[in-house]
């Protein structure tokens, strides 16, 4: 084996298709990197002429000029840190999706226990243990009734999602 040969091993070949894939990616971080504020944007290592660039674009109207400016946006994260730069916002992101993840674990449970009865309330039980029984049952049954008013069904059904959120976040 030459060592040529192991030069061609260690190189992988990217695709066209791939490049473009990850040019599309940079740029869609760029359009997400001037959306944030600036103390924000400040807890992300950007160089100076790309953190000009972002000022720039929010400044820009939404026509031409700010697709343009995007797109310079773009081809500079090409050429920045873009690991360093992904992971901070990704970083920035995280407590965001955590909560929008805990907020639809609630309205799963919610509609479980509206949709199923005693059944979803005895997993939900078993995975909670501090839930007080009878008020979860007592709700559900209201938000059950099929007899009552559409606004009346809204409201149980919002008292179960205030105290499953009560018990499942903590909030």
């Amino acid at each position: 084996m030459t060592d040529h040969d192991n030069e061609d091993d260690e190189l992988q070949i990217i695709s066209k298709s791939q490049i473009k894939r990850d040019m599309h990616a940079l740029s869609d971080m760029g359009a997400q990197l001037v959306e944030l504020p600036d103390s924000q944007l400040k807890k992300i290592p950007l160089d100076e002429q790309l953190l000009d660039a972002i000022h720039e674009c929010q400044a820009t109207p939404k026509h031409g000029a700010r697709k343009r400016q995007l797109k310079f946006i773009g081809k500079l994260l090409r050429h920045a840190d873009g690991e360093a730069i992904r992971d901070a916002f990704e970083s920035l992101l995280a407590p965001k999706r955590e909560a929008i993840a805990e907020f639809h674990s609630v309205e799963r449970w919610r509609e479980r226990l509206i949709e199923e009865g005693d059944a979803a309330l005895t997993e939900l039980l078993a995975e909670y243990p501090d839930a007080d029984r009878q008020q979860l049952r007592q709700l559900v049954r209201n938000a059950r009734n099929k007899k009552q008013s559409e606004e009346r069904l809204k409201r149980h059904s919002r008292e179960i999602f205030q105290v499953l959120r009560k018990l499942i976040i903590g909030h």
